[in-house]
Formats: structure tokens, C-alpha cells, sequence
């Protein structure tokens, strides 16, 4: 019984111990610049990003904050040699069409890779292709 006790507190501190390292995404950044995330063409302004979930997950919800402007995006996970040192978002811009690519919160080393938009492969044959960071608030 003694063992059970031990096993079920050891799973449990556990679980404790990897909730609390579970960094959800909740950022507020000033976009200057039409931008899509996912299929969506989003308007410049304020914006604020979100996990969608308890302890974040794969969802992001991107919404302007000054119109209903917005956008639920599936996104996996990305590693970092070194933790980002702001919250940012990275966008990748082709001409003058900008895409979503990645978002990072501070002081982590795992980020949020969007899922590449067939529209992002079509204009991704053009060879001239730079890459945007805005760095981010946290709330």
C-alpha cells in the first residue's frame, strides 16, 4: 500500500512539475504591414495572440484588437538552440506579401511553427524572400 502511496505521489508532483513548465502564448504586438496567417489576409493594426487551451497547444487565435479581424491557425512546435530572448513574431515576406510564420514567447526555446499556406508555396518560387521579427509585449 506504502509503494502505491509513493508511486501515485511521485506521478503526481510529476504532472505538477510539467504544467508549471507549460508556457501558454498569450502576446500583444503592433503589426505595420497586411500580413496572412494560415489562409487568412489580415489588415495592419494590433493584434494579440493566444494559445487556444489551458496550457497552450497547437491552436493560435491571431485577432486584431481594434475590428473582428481575425484568425484561428494550427501551428507545431519548433526548437531554438537558445531561448528567444523577446516574444516576437516572424514573418516571411515575399515582394510585398508578408506570412506568419513562427511565434516565440520569451525567455523559451520552444516556439509555434505555422503551417505553410499553399499561397506561401506558390510565392515561395520567387527567389527574393526576407525575413521579418517583431518583437512582441507579453500579457
Amino acid at each position: 500500500m506504502k509503494k502505491n502511496l509513493l508511486s501515485l505521489a511521485m506521478s503526481l508532483a510529476l504532472l505538477m512539475s510539467a504544467a508549471a513548465q507549460a508556457q501558454t502564448t498569450h502576446l500583444k504586438i503592433t503589426v505595420p504591414f497586411e500580413f496572412t496567417a494560415g489562409s487568412v489576409q489580415l489588415p495592419a493594426g494590433e493584434y494579440e495572440v493566444t494559445a487556444v487551451g489551458p496550457w497552450g497547444g497547437p491552436t493560435l487565435s491571431v485577432h486584431n484588437v481594434n475590428s473582428n479581424a481575425g484568425t484561428l491557425i494550427l501551428s507545431t512546435s519548433c526548437l531554438s538552440q537558445k531561448p528567444a530572448a523577446d516574444a516576437k513574431l516572424v514573418f516571411h515576406r515575399y515582394g510585398q506579401h508578408y506570412f506568419l510564420v513562427e511565434v516565440w514567447n520569451r525567455n523559451s526555446s520552444v516556439g509555434n511553427q505555422i503551417q505553410i499556406h499553399s499561397r506561401q508555396t506558390e510565392m515561395a518560387r520567387n527567389p527574393s524572400k526576407d525575413e521579418v521579427v517583431l518583437i512582441a509585449s507579453e500579457k
